[in-house]
């Protein structure tokens, strides 16, 4: 006997991009997959890798790093077919073909019938094809695109978003349209410093995590319930804006030829004025790291040996004491190492963790 899994990211209705993954296990256990990467707005089939004759424990792995354990979720597999094979037909009709590599990968789907599915799906946004600039995407394929565009649908006949190219992806707007957002939002949701800490993070960690993995921090598994599609695709492309900000953070104080006191926390004296602006910093400081810590209890797994390594145990003690400042101890620790002959402060154990653990070339997921 043969049996079909399917997983896809938990948000891909509002983002409208997603990992698509298909396996087919035999009753020996030997098991071929394919993970497509759909863009349902506009191009269909972006991307396929295909594996076969691996393990089904293998596909486990692969689910878990792909997807992560708390964005993908369990998808009915005559659905996935309904799905990848209606975005490949809506990414021709619009002049895009699926990728080589997809003859291969879509293999897997034959023992599939697509009519099984009862589900309908929609393709573009509001009606019109949508191609979002990727962050790998070049000017000349930008160009590419939107001229294969205006050929199938005329001047327009269809929308395009390049978060790089807006007044809104300034990095100033960006940090304050996130700290708006999360402010309205209830209580318990973290707000932009804990955020930012928490992202920071995630950049340095060892293994690659999904920025996808935020919006469950933020609003728990069942996620955020949204007034308005738009709004989550908005939110959505905000939180990616500001990944790539803080990565871009990260990599410039990594640089051989950073400046000296180079740092990798987004929290600056000047967000601060008037009379209570040391305190208020000193706030900010506290929740960032707070939310650093976070990302060390959220995913232990994903940091291996890095918690407990003797080189490294002074810093992540450094960052213990302030994310529990209100302990009067702490508070005496942190005074006392800045001014002692070899100082220990939050930004150099920060950024000497960044250099221990940050995974050569690992690009923003």
């Amino acid at each position: 006997m043969t049996r079909y899994e399917a997983y896809i990211d938990k948000d891909w209705e509002e983002l409208g991009i997603t990992n698509l993954l298909v396996a087919r296990i035999r009753d020996n256990g030997a098991t071929d997959f394919s993970v497509f990467l759909v863009d349902l707005f506009c191009l269909g089939v972006k991307d396929a890798v295909a594996e076969t004759d691996t393990t089904e424990a293998a596909l486990r792995e692969v689910v878990k790093a792909k997807l992560g354990e708390e964005n993908g979720v369990p998808f009915e597999p005559a659905c996935a077919k309904k799905l990848i094979e209606g975005a490949v037909a809506y990414g021709e009709a619009l002049g895009f073909a699926p990728p080589s590599s997809f003859r291969k990968a879509r293999k897997v789907l034959s023992g599939l019938d697509a009519s099984r599915c009862p589900q309908e799906f929609t393709y573009g946004r509001d009606g019109r094809p949508f191609y979002v600039r990727g962050s790998s995407d070049t000017p000349e394929r930008v160009s590419r695109i939107c001229a294969i565009l205006k050929v199938h649908c005329g001047e327009d006949g269809y929308d395009y978003e390049d978060p790089g190219d807006e007044e809104a992806d300034d990095p100033l707007a960006i940090r304050d349209d996130l700290q708006e957002w999360l402010e309205a939002e209830p209580e318990d949701v973290p707000r932009f410093y804990e955020l930012s800490g928490l992202l920071t993070a995630m950049l340095i960690c060892p293994t690659v995590l999904s920025p996808l993995k935020v919006m469950e921090v933020l609003w728990g598994k069942d996620g955020k319930i949204w007034a308005d599609k738009r709004d989550a695709q908005e939110f959505a492309g905000l939180l990616l804006a500001y990944w790539n900000q803080v990565n871009d953070l990260i990599t410039d104080a990594l640089a051989p030829d950073a400046a000296p006191g180079s740092v990798l926390m987004d929290v600056w004296a000047e967000d601060f004025e008037g009379k209570q602006a040391g305190l208020g910093l000193t706030a900010a400081t506290c929740e960032w790291t707070g939310g650093f810590l976070r990302a060390t209890e959220l995913w232990p797994e994903a940091w291996g040996d890095a918690l407990t390594r003797p080189d490294l145990v002074p810093h992540w003690e450094v960052l213990g004491w302030w994310a529990s400042l209100n302990q009067k101890e702490n508070v005496e620790r942190v005074l006392a190492q800045a001014t002692a002959p070899t100082p220990r402060t939050l930004p150099a154990s920060t950024l000497a963790l960044a250099r221990a653990l940050r995974p050569l070339g690992q690009p923003p997921a």
